[in-house]
């Protein structure tokens, strides 16, 4: 049975955070407005129009433009808190206005204290971020609120957005969490990461700056650079007069660049943790000690262990590079895994002793003989 025109999508939903994950996925959105203007300007398929007659729920309607067209389609929003910089809010306004969606700036704050309120009705205690004495507990819970009301926020104006602007039909909310986070567990369970699609879940943070260095040419958007040049945040934490105190590559202790790379082994190369330290301990040796590689890529692994069961609840994303993880919905593998790989981490710490004395060995070799003048000989004439 078909769906009534009251309960037809007719767009899109998208909590934009002026990062580069949201806004990747509302250029996203922008470029598949400029293919459909361009389609149905040559007239080569007219069942084109008429789909998107349809779903914008006006028999007359003809685009004019890409960016006219994606008001009708994508409504974002910046949901903002105590702890959100007034950069981010202006670099997601900025984007919006030059593709077109239609944009709003909301505050939820008095949701999130309303919250936090009966917490404290019941407990007679109320959390308190590190900065202000609170243990590391309360400091976690206070950052998964704000980004689970998000959630909440986004399917509340995504059911009812298109009717506040007379329109039948809701909206699809767009999720923006990339696949290494996702790989690291870097993102709260059943947070504004979950949604209807995410366009960019089996995309790395790498190629995703590809994409906007592409985008910012190919759509003549300068806002993308500066989009690009600022460092990824949460921006769940109290500011600093103002200013980031948080930032995504501290919390997670790597980059985004090592991130990747454990990716693309972990899935292309079928890399665990000690083939992985074996590649990673030649590919990084300008810039790593052993000992270094060997803690990155531990950490990795426990941090992917103990964040495994978020991999099980992703929201449906597009798989088409090879480094993509199975698509949950056919991922049959364990979703619990010891955090502490024994085996593996033990591999690892013998592989780190075993470099280790054969540098420190060649090292004194090699002062032996500056030592000597070069003979491989001591002054006592035995060889070294």
């Amino acid at each position: 049975m078909g769906l009534s025109p009251t309960f037809r999508q007719g767009g899109f939903f998208l909590p934009l955070s002026g990062g580069i994950d949201s806004s990747s996925v509302a250029l996203i959105v922008y470029s598949m407005c400029n293919l459909i203007v361009n389609a149905v300007q040559k007239g080569s398929d007219p069942k084109i129009l008429a789909d998107l007659r349809r779903i914008t729920g006006d028999p007359e309607y003809s685009p004019t433009s890409a960016s006219e067209l994606c008001n009708r389609f994508l409504v974002t929003c910046y949901m903002g808190t105590d702890n959100s910089s007034k950069e981010t809010k202006k670099r997601a306004s900025t984007l919006a206005a030059a593709i077109g969606s239609y944009h709003m700036n909301i505050v939820i704050d008095r949701a999130i204290n309303a919250v936090l309120e009966i917490f404290s009705t019941v407990t007679g205690l109320f959390p308190k971020f590190a900065v202000n004495g609170g243990c590391p507990r309360q400091n976690l819970a206070l950052q998964n609120i704000q980004a689970r009301i998000r959630m909440v926020m986004s399917y509340l104006f995504a059911q009812l957005m298109l009717w506040a602007r007379g329109r039948p039909g809701g909206l699809l909310v767009l999720g923006s969490a990339n696949v290494d986070e996702a790989l690291r567990g870097y993102m709260t369970k059943y947070d504004c990461s979950s949604a209807d699609v995410n366009p960019i879940g089996g995309i790395s943070k790498t190629d995703l700056r590809r994409f906007m260095e592409y985008a910012k040419i190919k759509f003549k958007l300068p806002i993308i650079g500066e989009i690009l040049s600022a460092p990824p945040t949460a921006e769940l934490e109290p500011l600093k007069e103002g200013k980031l105190a948080q930032t995504d590559e501290e919390d997670m202790g790597m980059t985004y660049t090592e991130l990747s790379q454990f990716g693309r082994l972990r899935k292309i190369d079928n890399c665990g943790p000690y083939s992985m330290f074996c590649k990673l301990v030649h590919t990084w040796s300008d810039s790593q000690s052993p000992k270094e590689v060997a803690d990155k890529v531990k950490h990795f692994f426990r941090c992917y262990a103990i964040n495994r069961h978020k991999m099980t609840i992703l929201t449906p994303s597009y798989h088409a590079e090879s480094y993509s993880p199975d698509d949950n919905r056919f991922d049959l593998r364990p979703f619990l895994y010891r955090a502490n790989w024994s085996w593996q981490f033990r591999a690892i710490d013998k592989q780190v002793d075993y470099i280790t004395s054969i540098t420190k060995n060649a090292s004194n070799v090699g002062e032996t003989k500056k030592f000597s003048g070069g003979s491989g000989k001591t002054r006592a004439g035995v060889t070294v």
